[in-house]
């Protein structure tokens, strides 16, 4: 019995060369692989595996995404970002990375922003078969966004930018499917028309304006957009809304006479939160009619200052809301009355859903 049981423990204890041989399963895999792996760390922990061995060293310059971003290389003894030594790290990281394919570009950047640096990185960026640009960028004079990008899909431009883009379509975005634009600046009345006819294929386009000093023209004719989120705050800008597959809108904002244009048959989904302007006469009539061009919709949100609105109209009078099956109505003491007629015109409503104003 002592002998099995000594047999026992000797096999249970590995022998020395099985105990001095360590498999590097991590470094044998392909490129492509590690790169993509790497893809999911920050740059500056992409940079720093650099030191683990001679075969890692080149591998964070094959990664297809880029993020720079101003904090990242902030110090905890920084009270606010170095310009210098930002612009320093950004462009030995762009040189290092050479010519390698770049999927994917975001730079952040607004403490002191230097519109040159900026330019130059965008422009070696977009010369590598770009598929996402994302900007945030807060120079001391605007950022001119000029550029045209062929392999685009994704683009996300936001801060003290201006568009002004190509006068041609051909010098457009022919595969660009996402546009967001927060709070830019436009270099001239049509610049956003002319934009949006570089976009064929467009199918989500969010808008954010937040100047009230100038007045813009956002003429949405896409044929092929299926998501809008429009976000004004201040009355100055002309909205027309022509977009037949669309399925999804949210609107934030002050509205204008006839701003949609065309049948929305598509719509699944929308969000209200439209202000009230006293100064506009029968601006509730506008609501109303804004809200029964909606009337294929199936989920239906209205905010607190879209049933205000609603309630100071004397005349009450909606269309049928045939595929309503969600209805969301957020109601202070005197919206009430409101609410019965909407029912009323949704035969087939599922679910009801009150917020009450606090």
């Amino acid at each position: 019995m002592a002998s099995s049981a000594k047999s026992t423990s000797k096999r249970q204890i590995p022998s020395e060369p099985e105990e001095a041989t360590v498999v590097d399963r991590i470094s044998n895999l392909p490129d492509s692989l590690l790169s993509h792996i790497l893809s999911f760390l920050t740059i500056k922990e992409s940079v720093t595996t650099s030191i683990l061995s001679s075969r890692w060293k080149p591998l964070w310059t094959l990664v297809p995404n880029l993020v720079l971003d101003e904090h990242e290389f902030q110090s905890n003894e920084e009270q606010s970002p170095n310009r210098y030594r930002f612009a320093h790290i950004i462009a030995r990281v762009c040189a290092l990375r050479n010519a390698n394919p770049l999927k994917k570009f975001r730079l952040n950047w607004c403490y002191e922003c230097d519109p040159i640096h900026a330019d130059t990185w965008v422009r070696a960026a977009i010369a590598r078969d770009l598929e996402e640009l994302d900007l945030r960028l807060s120079p001391p004079h605007p950022f001119d966004f000029s550029y045209y990008v062929k392999t685009l899909v994704v683009l996300k431009l936001s801060g003290n930018i201006v568009i002004n883009p190509p006068s041609s379509s051909s010098l457009g975005f022919p595969r660009l499917k996402n546009l967001h634009l927060q709070f830019l600046d436009y270099a001239n009345y049509e610049s956003f028309s002319t934009l949006l006819n570089c976009c064929p294929v467009l199918q989500d386009l969010s808008i954010k304006i937040y100047r009230k000093w100038k007045v813009y023209n956002f003429k949405i004719n896409a044929a092929t957009l299926k998501r809008l989120d429009f976000y004004g705050c201040y009355p100055l800008y002309k909205l027309v809304i022509n977009a037949p597959a669309l399925e999804y809108l949210s609107f934030t904002g002050f509205l204008e006479e006839d701003v949609l244009s065309g049948n929305l048959s598509n719509l699944v989904e929308a969000v209200l939160d439209v202000n009230s302007d006293d100064t506009v006469e029968d601006y509730e009539n506008r609501v109303w009619d804004f809200i029964s061009a909606l009337y294929s919709v199936k989920s239906l949100h209205l905010h607190a200052e879209t049933t205000r609105c609603l309630s100071e109209d004397s005349i009450f009078d909606l269309p049928m809301f045939h595929n309503l099956a969600l209805l969301e109505f957020c109601v202070e003491s005197s919206m009430w009355h409101v609410l019965p007629l909407f029912l009323e015109r949704a035969p087939n409503l599922e679910v009801l859903i009150l917020d009450k104003v606090r």
